[in-house]
C-alpha cells in the first residue's frame, strides 16, 4: 500500500508555519512563520535523506506575521508576504557574508499581503491581499519592481495566487468563494474566466505539469478539479469571451477532509495530489485519465448533489481521482497550513508540511 514515511522534523520556529516552499533546483526549503522569520533549511548529506539543517534565518524584514515565501525560478531571490501589508525581497550576498539580505520592500496594498508568487519567466511577481486586490509587478533591474497592474474584480479576501506553469497567466482564490483567471492584454491585465463550484472560502489552488488542469480546495472540504478548453475542442464546449480558452470543472472529490482544507499541491514530477488542511491530516491522491465518460449529474442537481459525485456534467478529459495514503494527526493536533512537493526530479517523492505546532515535516512518498 502508498505511504508517506517521515524523514525529518525540522525545529526553529517560534510560532506557526504558514507556508514552505521549494528551491528549484537544490534540495533546499524555505519556510515563513508568524514569528516573523524566514528559515531556509538544507538536506546536508546527499545520501541521506533524513539529514536536514538551518542554513540561515531570514529576519528584520517585516514588522508582523510572514504569510507566504516563494522562490524566483532561478532560485536567485525570495518573495516574502506579510500581515504587515508588504512584499519583500531578499537576495543572498554571495560576495561578502553570504546571508540573505531585503533588497526591496513593496507597498501598496491596504492589508495583509496573503500570498505571493513569480511567473514562470520571472519577469513577473504577483502578490495579493485581504484588500480584496490582486497586484502584478513587473521585475526590473536592480531589484527594482514596477506596479503593472491592480486587479479588483474579487469582492472579498483574496487568499492565493499562483501562475501557470509556462505561460503569463495567473489564477487567485479567494474568500468569496471563487477562482479567477487573469490574462495580460498589452499589459493591461484583465480577468477572463471565474470559475465558480465552491460553496464556500477557496484556501488554495495549484496547476498539474502541463498546466491544462488546476485543483482547487476550500472550506468546503471538497478538491475540485478544473480543465482549460481550448478554441475548437472536440468537445464542443463553447467559449465566453473572445474566442479566449475557457474553464469547467471536472471532477470534485467530496469530504476528503473533515474540516477546511488549507494547501493543495500538485506534483510536477509523478503527478500526485496532496491536500492538508484543520483537521491534523495530509491526504495523496492519484489522478487517472480515461477514456470512458461517468454519467454527468443532471443540470437540475444541487451544489451538494454535484459534490457527491466524483465526476460532473463537462464532457472530457474524464480525470478521476483516487485516495492512495492519508496521515492523520501528521502534525500532532495542529492545523496544517502548507504542504508542497519538491519539484527536483531526483526527490520528487519528497514532501514538505508546515503546521501550526511550529514544525516543518519532510516526507517521503513510497507508492
Amino acid at each position: 500500500m502508498p505511504s508517506l514515511e517521515k524523514l525529518a522534523e525540522l525545529q526553529g520556529h517560534e510560532d506557526r508555519v504558514w507556508c514552505v516552499s521549494w528551491h528549484p533546483t537544490k534540495p533546499i526549503l524555505a519556510t515563513c512563520s508568524g514569528d516573523k522569520t524566514v528559515r531556509i533549511w538544507q538536506n546536508t548529506n546527499p545520501q541521506d535523506d533524513t539529514q536536514w539543517q538551518c542554513i540561515g534565518v531570514l529576519e528584520g524584514g517585516h514588522k508582523r506575521t510572514i504569510r507566504s515565501v516563494a522562490w524566483s525560478p532561478d532560485g536567485r531571490q525570495l518573495a516574502t508576504g506579510s500581515f504587515d501589508a508588504t512584499t519583500g525581497i531578499w537576495e543572498r550576498d554571495e560576495e561578502e557574508t553570504g546571508e540573505f539580505e531585503c533588497v526591496a520592500t513593496l507597498e501598496g496594498h491596504e492589508n495583509e499581503t496573503k500570498s505571493v508568487a513569480w511567473s514562470r519567466s520571472g519577469a513577473l511577481l504577483a502578490t495579493c491581499s485581504r484588500d480584496k486586490s490582486v497586484w502584478i509587478w513587473e521585475v526590473e533591474d536592480d531589484s527594482d519592481f514596477e506596479c503593472l497592474s491592480v486587479l479588483q474584480e474579487h469582492t472579498q479576501d483574496v487568499k492565493m495566487v499562483v501562475w501557470h506553469p509556462s505561460e503569463e497567466l495567473l489564477a487567485s482564490a479567494s474568500y468569496d468563494d471563487t477562482i479567477k483567471i487573469w490574462r495580460d492584454d498589452d499589459d493591461d491585465w484583465y480577468c477572463s474566466d471565474t470559475l465558480q463550484g465552491h460553496a464556500s472560502t477557496v484556501w488554495a489552488i495549484d496547476f498539474d505539469a502541463r498546466g491544462e488542469n488546476l485543483a482547487s480546495v476550500s472550506a468546503d472540504q471538497t478538491l475540485k478539479l478544473w480543465h482549460c478548453y481550448q478554441p475548437g475542442n472536440p468537445q464542443l464546449v463553447p467559449m465566453v469571451r473572445r474566442g479566449e480558452p475557457v474553464w469547467k470543472c471536472i471532477a470534485t472529490v467530496p469530504n476528503c477532509h473533515d474540516r477546511c482544507i488549507y494547501s493543495v499541491s500538485w506534483s510536477k514530477r509523478h503527478g500526485h495530489i496532496a491536500t492538508a488542511g484543520a483537521d491534523n491530516t495530509i491526504r495523496i491522491f492519484s489522478v487517472t485519465e480515461s477514456a470512458t465518460a461517468p454519467a454527468p449529474a443532471p443540470e437540475s442537481a444541487t451544489t451538494q448533489q454535484q459534490q457527491d459525485q466524483e465526476t460532473i456534467a463537462h464532457p472530457g478529459p474524464y480525470l478521476t481521482t483516487s485516495s492512495q495514503t492519508m496521515v492523520t494527526l501528521a502534525h500532532g493536533t495542529s492545523d496544517i497550513n502548507s504542504v508542497s512537493w519538491s519539484p527536483l526530479a531526483q526527490h520528487g517523492d519528497w514532501l514538505a508540511s508546515g503546521g501550526d505546532d511550529g514544525t516543518v515535516r519532510i516526507w517521503r512518498y513510497k507508492p
